[in-house]
């Protein structure tokens, strides 16, 4: 009796020691092409983003399933508790629709510069020239929202990015709102030059941070804090070989 009493308590004490026991989480991500920060290839996510999730999940002896859903369908099903994280995801991101739920965002997890781009020949010419700006399906041109609510602007949304690229090549939009690393990658990607358009630094753009975000985990977003305080070589060196700064 008492040597089985013994084993119980050991049991117990080496549980204790390790922790929480490691769990399956879904991270909800976004079906689309994103290089070089993520993109779903042959059913599997990919990119600098899963690197560094799976690092983390490693860790912590936790596993992450990664569930890739359209921008718009993400939000919602993120919000109803089927998905446990949110990535990439920021505090502004279609705030109204989060009011009322207690969402925990990490530390920066990814820098990232979202702007104007133009064919070469019309950089330089200024804002007042673009009339019809276009977008991805889902996202905000957030320096550019009053021109368009005032309606000096028109908005024109696309679900591919390859779409918004030719619409901007063709002349059918003034100019794309869009990360201008992506653009480049999407373009060489496509077969086209990766110049074909270019970023315009002299016009309205956003300069920020991606982040992974829960609504059911808080205390895992705290271990992923401390785990990317512990670990800004693998922040280094992951970003500098997917060409993130």
């Amino acid at each position: 009796m008492k040597t089985w009493l013994a084993m119980i308590l050991c049991s117990s004490l080496c549980l204790a020691a390790a922790g929480a026991p490691a769990e399956q989480f879904r991270v909800g991500v976004e079906l689309q092409p994103y290089q070089p920060y993520f993109a779903v290839q042959d059913g599997q996510y990919r990119g600098y983003a899963r690197e560094l999730l799976d690092a983390f999940a490693a860790d912590q002896g936790h596993r992450f399933v990664y569930v890739a859903l359209p921008v718009k369908r993400l939000l919602g099903d993120y919000l109803e508790g089927r998905l446990d994280f949110k990535f990439p995801d920021h505090p502004q991101w279609k705030a109204r629709q989060k009011q009322g739920h207690q969402i925990r965002y990490s530390r920066p997890v990814a820098p990232y510069r979202d702007g104007v781009l133009v064919p070469p020949g019309q950089l330089g010419l200024g804002k007042a020239r673009i009339k019809v700006l276009g977008t991805q399906l889902g996202f905000t041109p957030w320096p550019y929202l009053a021109d368009i609510e005032g309606g000096r602007m028109t908005l024109t949304q696309s679900s591919s990015i390859d779409s918004l690229l030719r619409m901007a090549l063709s002349g059918r939009v003034d100019a794309i709102y869009l990360n201008p690393r992506v653009a480049h990658q999407a373009l060489t990607a496509a077969g086209l030059a990766g110049d074909a358009l270019v970023f315009d630094a002299d016009l309205p753009h956003v300069e920020d941070h991606y982040y992974l975000s829960s609504r059911l985990h808080p205390e895992v977003i705290a271990a992923f804090d401390r785990f990317l305080q512990r670990q800004p070589q693998l922040l280094r060196r992951l970003q500098a070989k997917y060409g993130i700064d």
